[in-house]
């Protein structure tokens, strides 16, 4: 017969503000910060700060074009912003000991004994993705024709990931920030309004997307 028992405790906290500003409907811009701890990760840290700004400027606002009725909007955003990823099991980033009764026998018995069965990670942190976008959205005929053109890049670094050491050391993998990924793409979304009636109504959507990915 054999028994096992097993449990785990972890915690994550963070502090989170944010700033918004408009004015006369063709400006707005927004900042906003994070910054959190998780006790996934050794005390010296736990800690990450995940910054964002975004901005917004509706040129069919704006003067110039303020007697053109068949344009809605015509909207350039720009935003920038930092996320973070702790998806690691609780104490990862700690040594580990198992037990084992497999030994050799003494006196008529089979001694228990206890070794480390994994290696501390001392230095894990936050895995951090960097992401910046750039979009245009047009609205035509009453919000009847609607375009969006989309472009963004996202980098992402310190990847959590387990890595091989060598055998010798008597261990196989640990864990680590290690690698770099980064996604490169463009999306168009088209959407019409085609028949819009109380008991009806027609609405067909387009959208066309690229993407690339590179792994470092």
């Amino acid at each position: 017969y054999s028994t096992t028992s097993g449990g785990y405790t972890w915690g994550l906290v963070g502090f989170f503000g944010r700033v918004n500003y408009a004015y006369a409907g063709r400006y707005l811009a927004e900042v906003s910060a994070r910054y959190d701890g998780s006790s996934k990760f050794p005390s010296s840290s736990q800690w990450g700060f995940f910054p964002s700004v975004a901005l917004k400027w509706n040129a069919a606002k704006e003067n110039f074009l303020k007697d053109v009725r068949w344009i809605d909007e015509l909207s350039l955003r720009l935003s920038a912003g930092r996320t973070g990823n702790d998806a690691i099991s609780a104490y990862r980033s700690l040594a580990a000991m198992s037990s084992t009764t497999s030994g050799y026998l003494f006196d008529g018995m089979q001694p228990g004994a206890y070794y480390r069965s994994r290696l501390a990670s001392p230095n894990l942190t936050w895995e951090k993705t960097d992401l910046y976008n750039a979009a245009l959205d047009l609205a035509f005929f009453n919000n009847r024709l609607m375009i969006t053109a989309e472009g963004y890049i996202s980098k992402t670094r310190d990847l959590l990931l387990t890595v091989q050491t060598a055998s010798a050391t008597g261990y196989t993998s640990r864990y680590a920030n290690i690698g770099k990924t980064s996604n490169k793409g463009v999306e168009l979304s088209i959407e019409s309004r085609n028949i819009v009636r109380p008991k009806f109504s027609w609405t067909t959507n387009l959208t066309i997307a690229h993407n690339k990915q590179n792994v470092d």
